[in-house]
């Protein structure tokens, strides 16, 4: 029976170095198994969502080439294009973008810690004018409207009628606007006009996968002939960034903290609070299924602790030595993911992703 094929991918803004490694061995693997060098991670899943990082991953994979003649690539970028977006750029989007102390007076005056203007200039080069509609699978990611005080989810996938369309370049600026890093994002729903004020969507949705969840039981997958499926119709990877190592100042007197205090640890508790509950919530969903091939088709890539000890717990850090140290945690984390856990290894979860490829 065909399977809906879903990716979810964790925010963590530098710590996207770690999905993106291991994402990149997924495509690969593809590659060598099916002896197909342009096979691209598009091709293998059919929705793709994702927060803040997990959200620029997301439409970088989906990114589609212009020209697919003489049977080229369906995507853009490759996933090794993805994983060097963050070797190569991390360092100017955070560590050279961070605002000089007379500008911030140390948060009194501006709790933003780094300019958006590389970033915004960056995601420039990489989208240009691409649209939400033309990315090449259904994308949901995710982003907290500050006008209406609610979630908000933009999707790919949504009908006209819905009059909801936006340059994906303003996506991925919203979903990683964190706050105290980046300055909420100011963008414009290019259907009707009206301009949004958004900050990052890991405030109440770090770990996408029970949103892709929802957004695919209400989706019709015409390319599967698929529509609204179960959970037992779902084939879903979750992959964390391995948060939760983060430092509380002076904890004991957290009752007595400030307004610094409490504006250098929000991000970090509200980010990473969610995470764990929804990886519970989805194991539980998937585990009350009846067959136990139905039970294995959900599977979470957490960072293990010996691999969090390695790099620096400030998520913007991304200095040449934490990319580095980075990298080293990502290694492990994706030796672990092959091993056999509670149900399957990664190498396991591969093959059938390709094997979905060949259900008729």
């Amino acid at each position: 029976m065909k399977k809906v094929r879903i990716l979810a991918l964790d925010g963590g803004g530098i710590r996207g170095i770690i999905p993106a490694t291991i994402m990149e061995y997924v495509e690969k693997e593809i590659q060598r198994k099916t002896q197909n060098e342009n096979a691209r991670i598009a091709d293998y899943f059919d929705l793709i969502a994702g927060t803040s990082t997990g959200g620029i991953l997301s439409c970088i994979y989906l990114t589609p080439n212009p020209d697919t003649s003489a049977g080229g690539p369906s995507t853009m970028f490759d996933a090794s294009e993805a994983l060097e977006f963050y070797v190569k750029e991390g360092y100017k989007i955070f560590n050279a973008s961070k605002l000089g102390f007379w500008k911030r007076l140390g948060g009194l005056k501006n709790a933003t810690k780094f300019s958006p203007d590389y970033i915004e200039k960056l995601f420039e080069s990489k989208f240009g004018n691409l649209k939400m509609h033309e990315l090449k699978k259904p994308c949901l990611v995710t982003t907290y409207d500050m006008e209406s005080k609610s979630s908000y989810f933009f999707v790919s996938n949504e009908p006209k009628e819905m009059k909801r369309e936006f340059y994906v370049r303003d996506v991925v600026r919203s979903t990683s606007a964190a706050p105290t890093y980046f300055p909420p994002a100011r963008i414009k729903n290019l259907a009707t006009g009206k301009e949004m004020v958004n900050i990052d969507g890991g405030v109440f949705a770090n770990n996408p996968a029970m949103c892709a969840y929802a957004e695919a039981r209400n989706t019709e997958f015409k390319d599967r002939d698929i529509n609204e499926p179960s959970a037992s119709d779902m084939l879903v990877l979750s992959i964390g960034t391995g948060g939760g190592n983060f430092e509380l100042p002076e904890l004991q007197k957290s009752k007595k903290w400030g307004v610094l205090n409490w504006a250098k640890s929000i991000p970090e508790i509200m980010m990473d609070g969610s995470v764990d509950t929804v990886a519970f919530q989805m194991n539980e969903i998937f585990g009350t299924l009846d067959k136990k091939e139905d039970q294995m088709s959900f599977k979470r890539i957490k960072v293990p602790q010996e691999a969090k000890d390695m790099y620096l717990p400030d998520m913007s850090d991304a200095s040449p030595a934490n990319i580095k140290n980075l990298q080293r945690a990502a290694a492990l984390t994706l030796e672990e993911a092959k091993k056999d856990g509670r149900h399957h290894g990664l190498d396991t979860f591969i093959d059938l992703l390709i094997g979905e490829d060949k259900v008729v």
